[in-house]
């Protein structure tokens, strides 16, 4: 049995060296610098955006008096959120654009929406802190 595995050693060892990537050529870059700093801008760009939404939920008037209402402390919340990224900013801005374009419409009825908002975010500056 050692004598027909020799031959075959033999033969796999070069194959598997050439193959190795030690022995490659330079890896080639999926993605340039350039592109990747251009991705990331755009990245903060729409995290900015986001921010931005929340906050003009939170500064308008009727969000303030129904914060105040419940006790919630509408300048906490809105430098929380600096805080927030990913899913829970996402999700905090889909709230206020829903909010933004129910008070567009003349909705009265956006109790809800501005309740979760604000409860997301006492949950996240509970959670920082």
């Amino acid at each position: 049995m050692r004598v027909t595995l020799k031959p075959v050693a033999a033969f796999l060892l070069p194959v598997l060296l050439v193959a190795s990537p030690a022995f490659a050529g330079p890896q080639t870059r999926v993605v340039d610098g350039a592109t990747l700093r251009q991705a990331l801008a755009v990245q903060a760009g729409a995290e900015q955006d986001q921010r931005a939404a929340v906050r003009r939920v939170l500064d308008r008037a009727d969000v303030r008096e129904m914060a105040n209402r419940m006790g919630l402390d509408v300048a906490r919340a809105t430098a929380a959120v600096g805080t927030l990224s990913g899913a829970d900013l996402t999700e905090a801005a889909a709230r206020a654009g829903a909010v933004e374009t129910a008070l567009a419409g003349g909705a009265n009825t956006i109790v809800i929406s501005v309740t979760t908002l604000l409860l997301i975010l006492i949950i996240v500056i509970l959670l920082a802190s």
